[in-house]
């Protein structure tokens, strides 16, 4: 087996895992950690099991008593929601690297997680969606803002988005985006019968789709 073809491999392998759809069904049934799977309406405690709190991304360190950045929790303004960031580790196969994802749940209960890499990671990424779930239900194109604060202006950018409707499932692969950011694509999944009970959901069901950055 060639590299190339082993990296192919490699990578539809870890799309199964990270989605988790089990065997016989295509259905992502929450987000595999190393420390093990975070199924869909897990319980924020429970969750915290397979998260490996003491792994810290890196960050500029602009201030002397700057932060760390770390995984934490917090409530949002939407009733019922917290978002849990830089949740470790997830493994996107890449040989000594590993992903931070964000993590939502409603009412203590796990519905959705976005995973952040770099914008080369969109091609083998959409390949081996598309290999494990078929064509996109649906592709768009949208532009976006970056503000430039060195040279104090702003440029446009221009995301790519790939929708899969897999169930109780709805994935979102963009190949920029990501946090905010032009050079960084995002994989979002959220599982809906727990997401229609968000309030923003339920005020947005008719609205085209849009990625929550």
């Amino acid at each position: 087996m060639t590299t190339l073809c082993r990296r192919a491999f490699l990578t539809v392998a870890m799309i199964s895992l990270i989605v988790c759809a089990a065997e016989g069904s295509e259905e992502p049934r929450g987000l595999l950690l190393r420390k093990g799977l975070v199924t869909w309406q897990m319980n924020v405690k429970d969750a915290r099991r397979f998260i490996e709190e003491d792994i810290h991304p890196k960050t500029l360190v602009l201030l002397k008593n700057q932060k760390q950045e770390g995984f934490g929790c917090e409530r949002e303004n939407s009733p019922g929601v917290t978002r849990c960031t830089w949740a470790c580790c997830v493994d996107l196969g890449e040989e000594g690297f590993v992903h931070f994802a964000t993590l939502w749940f409603i009412n203590e209960l796990f519905y959705a997680y976005d995973v952040t890499f770099d914008t080369p990671r969109f091609a083998p990424l959409y390949s081996a969606l598309e290999g494990r779930f078929g064509a996109p239900s649906q592709e768009t194109q949208d532009s976006r803002l970056s503000p430039m604060l060195a040279l104090g202006q702003v440029s446009n950018y221009v995301v790519n988005t790939k929708r899969w409707d897999i169930g109780n499932t709805l994935l979102l692969l963009a190949d920029r985006g990501g946090q905010g950011k032009p050079l960084a694509g995002h994989m979002y999944v959220k599982y809906l019968p727990l997401a229609r009970e968000t309030p923003s959901t339920k005020e947005d069901n008719a609205a085209p789709v849009k990625l929550p950055f």
